[in-house]
């Protein structure tokens, strides 16, 4: 079976550009008053705050994944520089309504921020570390997680009811997609 690589663009992630997928949060505040910014933090279940570790690694990946019940939030606390890829949210409500491939764009995480998902964000399961030895990021999410997973090398899509807890996901039909992984246009 052949596959096709994608080449993913990279882009700076500021909030004109990461609006179709999510919202940008932090910095940009100067002045002399403490300033307390909102987000558009949304959730069904109890919240988890927890740390993640990417250590540096492949520039290509296969698989993205969509939250139905959070928009899952992350900062980015140390380490080198790293890029997030998603695409905007596609029907939650059809588990084959994939996101098109050529709207995966990477975005190039500036760690004075935080970024939140929209509910449906597709995404990369790991931020794409771009040096040695690797960055530490902080996530916020919700428990239960449901989570749909595909991969467009396998052509297998399953829906989690509580991702990293469900044993046996469910397995979802793949529509006629074409087989490829994702390469970062480094």
């Amino acid at each position: 079976m052949s596959i096709t690589t994608i080449d993913v663009p990279i882009v700076p992630m500021t909030a004109a550009s990461f609006a179709p997928c999510g919202e940008v949060f932090g910095a940009g505040y100067d002045g002399a008053q403490r300033v307390i910014a909102g987000t558009g933090f949304t959730h069904d279940g109890q919240v988890s705050v927890g740390t993640i570790w990417n250590p540096h690694g492949e520039s290509t990946f296969s698989k993205l994944e969509r939250h139905y019940a959070i928009a899952q939030g992350f900062v980015q606390l140390s380490g080198a520089p790293s890029v997030v890829c998603a695409a905007p949210p596609t029907n939650i409500d059809d588990p084959g309504a994939l996101p098109r491939v050529q709207d995966v764009v990477g975005y190039l995480i500036d760690p004075g921020q935080g970024w939140l998902f929209h509910i449906g964000t597709w995404h990369a399961l790991d931020r794409c570390v771009l040096a040695p030895p690797g960055a530490t990021f902080m996530i916020i999410n919700v428990m239960p997680n449901p989570t749909q997973v595909v991969d467009f090398a396998t052509g297998k899509s399953n829906r989690h009811a509580d991702l990293d807890v469900t044993p046996t996901p469910d397995a979802l039909p793949w529509p006629n997609v074409e087989s490829c992984q994702f390469r970062l246009r480094l």
